[in-house]
């Protein structure tokens, strides 16, 4: 399981999030959270006037590494991200 979050968001507080992660432990389910400080609810969306472009392209890398560690089917690809 992926997660990627940004640390102001007020739609899922962080607080959500380390509760999730800690259940997902607790079910031993392998998963990789992360949480972004700085940034809110739809950092990655170009037409927020919150968009954070650096988080962006660092939670797009490591949204495509996650997918080719874990779906044997998937096709590596490479996106830039804007």
């Amino acid at each position: 399981m992926l997660g990627i979050f940004g640390g102001q968001d007020t739609v899922v507080s962080v607080g959500n999030v380390k509760e999730f992660e800690a259940a997902l432990q607790t079910l031993h389910i392998e998963n990789e959270i992360y949480i972004y400080p700085g940034v809110g609810h739809a950092f990655a969306n170009p037409s927020n006037p919150k968009y954070a472009p650096k988080e962006t392209k660092d939670a797009w890398e490591k949204t495509l590494a996650f997918l080719n560690r874990n779906l044997k089917f998937y096709k590596r690809v490479k996106v830039k991200v804007k």
